[in-house]
């Protein structure tokens, strides 16, 4: 009995959908931006975004050369975590979750940065709280954490000179200094009373002749104390 013959095409027969080709184009253009560890699962993350009309969980621009931490966190991926949850006072546990998840980073590393946030439940995390802290992981001195603070979590356009109210940078400020975390650089050990004491007095001085507001270049000034 003769085989049935292969169904056979031509390109007059296959239709592509309308859509097809701008979605491929804008997909591959986020994924070698944003460089995730797990291409299949950041790829479902980022469809269902699409899906639900969502934000895709996309990198702005290309790390290089990449930054390689333990838990997989880096300053893009942190821009990710802003850029998708705000700025806010505080963000649901699942939702960070899910968007820690997402950009399949480690869980473990998200549960210690957690607790050292002093996350007591999980409800609700004390957002900017835990950004200070995950930017800590990053950075190899308490000085360079603040500084990636300010950039972070400033209103000014990107290339603009990244200051931030000094109350916010006076509260995270103090919240870090009062950790003792040796193991992790960007935190350090606890800052002495009169190390704290000083900075801050000198920034709040400058901050005043800012409407309020601090600037990185404030911390690296020479006649600032150092801030550890």
């Amino acid at each position: 009995m003769p085989l049935e013959p292969p169904d056979m095409y031509c390109a007059e027969q296959i239709f592509v959908p309308p859509t097809f080709p701008g979605i491929l184009k804008q997909y591959t253009k986020a994924a070698i931006r944003t460089q995730p560890y797990d291409l299949l699962r950041w790829s479902a993350a980022y469809f269902r975004a699409l899906a639900n009309g969502e934000r895709p969980l996309v990198k702005e621009r290309l790390e290089y050369p990449q930054i390689t931490t333990e838990s997989g966190l880096s300053p893009g991926f942190l821009k990710v975590l802003i850029k998708q949850i705000g700025k806010e006072v505080s963000v649901k546990y699942c939702k960070l979750t899910e968007i820690w998840e997402g950009l399949c980073l480690d869980g473990e590393k998200l549960k210690e940065m957690l607790q050292l946030s002093g996350c007591q439940d999980e409800n609700q995390v004390d957002w900017l709280v835990f950004i200070a802290v995950a930017a800590g992981h990053l950075n190899e001195n308490l000085q360079q954490t603040m500084n990636m603070l300010c950039e972070l979590l400033t209103e000014e356009p990107e290339g603009g000179c990244a200051s931030i109210p000094m109350h916010v940078f006076r509260n995270l400020y103090q919240l870090l200094a009062e950790m003792d975390c040796p193991n992790i650089p960007g935190i350090g050990p606890r800052v002495p009373e009169d190390t704290k004491s000083a900075a801050l007095t000198y920034l709040e001085e400058m901050a005043s002749t800012h409407s309020g507001f601090i600037l990185p270049r404030h911390t690296i000034h020479i006649l600032c104390p150092p801030l550890y």
